[in-house]
Formats: C-alpha cells, sequence, structure tokens
C-alpha cells in the first residue's frame, strides 16, 4: 500500500517525540510508516524496511544527537537522498530535536539547509506543519485516496498508472442507452457521480465514486452479476463492494435496471421498504396521470389501460404494472430508456429462463416472462447478429403460412449450435438440443414469419 509518510528515527527518541507524533498523525488519517505501526511478528526488519522507504511518500527525518550517533537511522536516511536525486523531487521532511543548527552544520551542511521542523514549538505545532506539506489543500489524488481508505478500499500507489484510469473515467458521460462511444460512457453497476465539473476536496471525491465504480463494473462483468444472477448472489455483491450499498439506497430505480428480480418481494432483502416506497410513488403517479388525462403507454399494456405504475416497478406490482408481458420482458432485457447497454439479448433471457439456472424464479413469474420472449420479435434480433443457412432461409421466406417453413435437420443442427453458443455466454451447461426443441415448440418461427411482409 502507498504510506504517506516514512519517519527516521533513533530508538532513543521514540518516547520523547517520535510515538506521539506517529499517534498524531495517524489519527489526522496520515499513513504513516513507523515499525511500532508496520511491523509484526516475522517480518524481516530490513526488507520491511526498505518497502517502507521505497512506498512512501516522504520521509520524516528526526534529526538529534542520537540520530547522528547510529549507522541504521542514518542509512535510512541516505535512501531517502537517493530517492530524491531519482526523482527529482524533494521527500525528505526534517525536524530538529534537541539539536541547533550549528550542531548539524558541523555534521550534514545539507541538511542544515533544509527548511525544518523544531520539536521545541510543541508536539500539535510540528504535527500541523507536517499535515501542511503532508495533505496540501486542494489535492484531488490524496482526497481520493483518504475517501478510499476510509471505504476499506486499498488503493495502488498515487504514481501507479491506475490513477490516470480513473481520473479518465471520471470524466465519462452520465447518459446511458445513447449512441455514443462506448468508452465514453458507464456500463453497467454504475451511477450518477458526485460532484461534476468541480476542483480541490470535492474532485477527489469525486475521483474516489469513480474508482469503486470501476471496481464494481470490473467485478459485475468478470462474475456476471447481471440481471440473470440468483438474488442472494447480488445481495453479496452489493455488500461486498465499498460504496455499493449506500449508493442502491440512493439510486432505487437504477438498482431496479441492475437487477430486476430484485424488485420481487420475496428477494428484496434490506431493500424491501425502499422498493416499497418507490412502488407506493409510482402507483400514485400513475393515478394522477391517469385521472388528469396525462400520459401514454397504451400499447404496453394488456386492454389498452394506462400503465398502473412505472417499468422499473412492475415485476413488484400484483398485476405486473398492467403491462403486457412482451413490455415486462423488453425491461429485463434492456432495462428503461436511460438504462446503461446490455450484453444480452431476448434469447440470452429466454434460453436462461428455459434453463435449470432460472428455477429459482417463482413459477407466475417465469410463464410471464417467457410468454413476453416468445414472440417473432425475438428472432428478428437473431437475424441481425448471425448469419448461415437458417437466417437465410428466414430472410427469404414469405409470410407464413404462404411458405410453409420447415425444419431440416442441417437447419435444425445450426439452430442448436446458436443456442449452444448463447449458453456459453451466459456460461450455462444445460442441455442445447432440450432448450433449442423447446424454443421452437413456443412457436417463436411461425410468429416471426406471420408478421413478416411481403
Amino acid at each position: 500500500m502507498l504510506y504517506d509518510a516514512f519517519i527516521c528515527h533513533a530508538s532513543e527518541d521514540k518516547d520523547s517525540l517520535v510515538r506521539p507524533l506517529a499517534k498524531m498523525l495517524r489519527d489526522n488519517r496520515v499513513e504513516v510508516w513507523y515499525d511500532e505501526f508496520s511491523l509484526g511478528v516475522g517480518d524481516g526488519l530490513r526488507r520491511a524496511i526498505d518497502k517502507g522507504l521505497a512506498n512512501s511518500r516522504f520521509g520524516i527525518v528526526i534529526l538529534s544527537p542520537a540520530f547522528f550517533a547510529k549507522n541504521w537511522p542514518q542509512r535510512e536516511l541516505d535512501g531517502l537522498v537517493a530517492r530524491e536525486v531519482n526523482e527529482d523531487a524533494r521527500l525528505v521532511l526534517p525536524v530538529w530535536h534537541n539539536i541547533t543548527r550549528s550542531e548539524i552544520v558541523a555534521i550534514s551542511p545539507p541538511l542544515a539547509d533544509i527548511v525544518a521542523v523544531r520539536s521545541d514549538q510543541g508536539l500539535e505545532a510540528v504535527c500541523n506543519q507536517l499535515l501542511r506539506k503532508i495533505h496540501p489543500d486542494g489535492s484531488p489524488l490524496i482526497v481520493a485516496r483518504d475517501e478510499l481508505l476510509s471505504w476499506g478500499f486499498q488503493p495502488p500507489v498515487i504514481s501507479d498508472e491506475w490513477w490516470l484510469d480513473v481520473v479518465e473515467a471520471s470524466n465519462r458521460v452520465p447518459f446511458h442507452g445513447v449512441r455514443v462511444p462506448i468508452q465514453s460512457t458507464w456500463g453497467s453497476w454504475s451511477f450518477p457521480l458526485p460532484h461534476e465539473r468541480t476542483v480541490g476536496e470535492l474532485r477527489g471525491v469525486r475521483l474516489a465514486w469513480a474508482a469503486m465504480q470501476l471496481r464494481w463494473t470490473e467485478y459485475a462483468e468478470e462474475h456476471l452479476i447481471c440481471q440473470m444472477t440468483h438474488p442472494e448472489k447480488v445481495h453479496a455483491f452489493i455488500k461486498g463492494m465499498p460504496g455499493l450499498r449506500e449508493t442502491c439506497l440512493d439510486f432505487p430505480h437504477i438498482l431496479a435496471n441492475y437487477s430486476p428480480f430484485l424488485t420481487l418481494r420475496e428477494f428484496s432483502g434490506e431493500f424491501s421498504d425502499t422498493f416499497d416506497e418507490m412502488l407506493d410513488v409510482s402507483v400514485a403517479t400513475a393515478k394522477r396521470s391517469l385521472e388528469g388525462g396525462i400520459g401514454g403507454g397504451a400499447a404496453l399494456t394488456v386492454d389498452g389501460d394506462r400503465p398502473l405504475c412505472e417499468e422499473h416497478i412492475a415485476l413488484r406490482h400484483a398485476t405486473f404494472g398492467n403491462y403486457n408481458a412482451e413490455c415486462v420482458s423488453s425491461f429485463v432485457t434492456r432495462g428503461d430508456s436511460w438504462a446503461p447497454s446490455y450484453n444480452f439479448e431476448d434469447m440470452h433471457l429466454l434460453v436462461w429462463l428455459l434453463s435449470k439456472a432460472s428455477d429459482w424464479v417463482p413459477k407466475v413469474v417465469r410463464e410471464f416472462l417467457i410468454s413476453g420472449f416468445a414472440t417473432g420479435g425475438v428472432v428478428s434480433t437473431v437475424l441481425y447478429k448471425k448469419q448461415g443457412p437458417l437466417m437465410d432461409r428466414l430472410v427469404k421466406a414469405r409470410p407464413w403460412p404462404n411458405d410453409a417453413f420447415k425444419w431440416t435437420a442441417p437447419l435444425r443442427q445450426e439452430w442448436i449450435e446458436l443456442v449452444k453458443g448463447y449458453l456459453t455466454d451466459i456460461r450455462l451447461e444445460d442441455s442445447p438440443t432440450a432448450i433449442g426443441d423447446r424454443i421452437i415448440e413456443l412457436g417463436i418461427f411461425e410468429k416471426f414469419l406471420t408478421g413478416r411482409k411481403r
């Protein structure tokens, strides 16, 4: 990890200055490498000290008669001076303790030429002067580092290129679903960042949250935390990521996009009250719109009436918000209008719903969503992405039933291979033949051909 400062001292000065100074600096959120804090049983002394010297931003050097009487602390000082020469930076922060300038000049004139802090000014004064150098006002990276540490997030050293990625990420646009380069926008499990267009300390806080969001999105992508993930695993993910739980509570409507099944009452967990409140507000808003003759969405509902709540909370509603199955299924795949881009298509979700991996989904919800996906539209999404004899045959086919589409052995085998690919994408090992046949039985290809224009 990164240390703010390495304390170079003689053991004779521990009681009178070094130990209380190290504690006071630590109380002020300075990461100090100090032997009593940093060394454990079994640690190699020389290697541990060398590591502290190499990974500290500054070296606080307690210059005293005892310091100059010993070789070991002077060796540490030599290491700091070597870093100064190599990095072309001022790292040494001298503290004069029971020693005069003339005594230091007699031993090391270059050391006497560095502005120092005098211990006879008092412990608090020494600490404050060091803090002004170690934690200068308006240093965003230091603020970001401290913010991350306060959340239990261990960042790399400030000089690591990882921080460049964080700075770049903090400037990404917060829009979702817009046709802009994907590298310019946040992916899944990202949320609005605080303090846009700020400098200094507030910018540091924004950088810290950008860093945490990078971890959330990278972990979610690596471990496939998505719409199809079991809620127990989602809850564990949320609790295990620094700052994510608090952010989900602040933005429950975005959480509902990332994990729509979390809105089901049996899976809401600690977010149950939040989702209840969100549903109540959504229902009340829909009711006012209905009474005022405002709003649309008739094409999305079962009986042509207006929706009874918003899409992102429809799964929690007793009648799915009066939305038709195709509308709710589409939300589960793509989220609402400004949802982030997902890597999965309707066919991925349909394959998953027909697999053993979705057995935990309540039967009424599962069948409702399957009926929503079992439309001709799901075939259209495949046509745009895949190529081969099957796709060519479907493209050229006349509307059903004028051109009776028939499954030949080669076409069926091609379809099974496509299903196998969808299973691989979502990391499932179910039988592609069994799931492929079930999808055929749903009649989605006939529905696709029936709806085609000549």
